[in-house]
């Protein structure tokens, strides 16, 4: 009976229909039926029978994906049996739930009908503690189950956020539990994305003061977070958890460099005073570290494209204007620690130790499929943002180091090893001649991407543009020789290298 009540409710929501019932119906309608555990922080798991057709099912997808279209719902929901297990039931809750918070938050729907579905969450939360009952379903056992719960509970810590101006309570010791926990059994992966969600809400909210409601979110997780990614960055790297992409300690990396990009989105678009937001750029070298060591190559890829968000200031796609000056004493200070790190291990090689892939991405695999030639180049995509990094770095220093000496051997030091690292993973094709002067490789490195193909240029033209000036400066002051050190380092003096 439950379940075509559920299929009811979930086709009026679907299709704009007011909900005609009281909202306490409502509400005992998606109360989840997990039992609340004795008090216990690592919130044991309930066990769920599984589908009949397993984790990744037909069933399973309708229910959590993409929903179907108001007028195949009769028939789709006529086909399904009536014999629904737990687990089913509570997808479906769960999905309803997040398409709830959605409505709620809409501006195209008509007001008595987001004011009920308000009145239904607000019950949840407050009647229901919905938000414990979720907290307990995050498991890596049921991976469906538990991306559905922690999507469901990042919409409603939003939700209350926004409407409420409140902090989830017992969202926020759940995370502060996990984070300090770490190594340890919680579900940590869930507890980041659910993290990853609320500040990237957060973020995408015109309506919504930013600053403030990103500062209530992240201001009580400030010193967690730091003292986290210290452990899960300065990890031992080397065992045989990650020796898997698939890994539960892979799938926690691949979940904190993606809050690691919204933190950056954050601070470049954000004047907050939070050490969370920084930490990336004042700690660098744990993750040049990380890109270096036996981690997943998927991992190094992330994290390799991260950094080129840093220096390229450009954290997210639809990032608006009005973002944090580049010249506050903060911002300036954060790239230039940035810059120091990434500009000192490229002198030691560390470019060297990173292989790139050889052989192409797949569609939804990394393997070929039978027949296909398996040979291929390096990957070009972090061929150019290495190469985009250690340029934008080298710019940013070279117009901020007072001391000539020093720019003089960043410079020198860094285009070797740039040089060379570009002619053992580039070679110029049989048809055209090879590249006679060192600029050359500017266009073969970058020349299936305009974007970045400009911010390199843009950087190399700065350069040679400070030194050309200081070379003029030389030219006043000390006389021809001193000049002549700085025109050895030019456009002019580059195939000498």
């Amino acid at each position: 009976m439950k379940i075509c009540l559920l299929q009811q409710m979930y086709k009026d929501v679907l299709g704009g229909i007011p909900l005609a019932k009281e909202s306490h119906h409502y509400s005992s309608l998606l109360d989840l039926s997990v039992e609340q555990p004795p008090r216990d922080d690592s919130c044991p798991q309930m066990h769920l029978p599984p589908a009949a057709g397993g984790v990744g099912s037909h069933q399973d997808t309708g229910l959590a994906g993409a929903a179907p279209a108001a007028d195949d719902l009769s028939n789709s929901f006529a086909n399904m049996s009536s014999s629904f297990c737990p687990r089913e039931v509570m997808l479906l809750q769960l999905t309803l739930i997040k398409m709830m918070v959605v409505k709620a938050e809409s501006q195209q729907i008509e007001p008595r009908m987001k004011q009920k579905y308000c009145e239904i969450l607000v019950l949840l939360l407050k009647e229901a503690k919905i938000d414990s009952k979720l907290i307990c379903l995050l498991s890596p056992r049921d991976r469906l189950l538990s991306h559905m719960a922690s999507q469901s509970l990042a919409s409603l810590v939003y939700f209350q956020l926004k409407e409420e101006n409140a902090l989830n309570v017992p969202w926020l010791s759940f995370s502060v539990n996990a984070l300090l926990g770490f190594p340890g059994p919680a579900p940590l992966a869930d507890c980041l994305c659910t993290l990853t969600a609320i500040a990237r809400e957060t973020l995408k909210d015109a309506a919504l003061p930013k600053a403030g409601a990103l500062k209530k979110v992240l201001a009580p997780l400030d010193a967690v977070l730091e003292g986290f990614y210290n452990a899960i960055l300065f990890h031992h790297f080397d065992s045989h958890h990650y020796t898997s992409p698939y890994s539960e300690a892979t799938n926690n990396l691949i979940s904190f460099t993606d809050l690691l990009e919204v933190l950056l989105a954050s601070r470049t678009e954000l004047d907050l005073p939070l050490r969370c937001q920084r930490v990336l750029f004042l700690k660098v070298s744990y993750v040049l570290n990380l890109i270096s060591s036996s981690v997943p190559y998927v991992i190094k890829k992330k994290l390799i494209l991260l950094l080129k968000k840093c220096v390229l200031h450009k954290p997210r796609e639809d990032a608006k204007s009005g973002s944090v000056s580049l010249q506050t004493p903060p911002f300036c200070e954060d790239m230039l620690a940035l810059s120091d790190a990434v500009l000192q291990v490229v002198s030691l090689t560390w470019l060297n130790q990173i292989p790139l892939a050889e052989k192409c991405s797949y569609f939804g695999s990394s393997e070929p499929a039978p027949g296909e030639d398996t040979q291929g180049g390096s990957d070009q995509t972090v061929l150019r943002a290495l190469s985009l990094v250690v340029l934008k770095a080298l710019e940013f220093k070279i117009h901020n180091s007072p001391a000539e000496a020093e720019i003089k051997g960043d410079f020198e030091s860094s285009m070797s090893q740039l040089l060379e690292f570009w002619r053992s993973h580039l070679q110029p094709s049989p048809q055209s001649p090879p590249a006679v002067h060192h600029c050359e490789w500017l266009s073969l490195v970058f020349i299936e991407q305009d974007d970045d193909m400009w911010e390199a240029a843009k950087a190399l033209l700065l350069i040679y543009l400070k030194f050309d000036r200081l070379r003029q400066d030389a030219a006043d002051n000390s006389g021809r020789r001193e000049e002549d050190s700085w025109n050895f380092l030019t456009h002019a003096a580059w195939p000498t290298y």
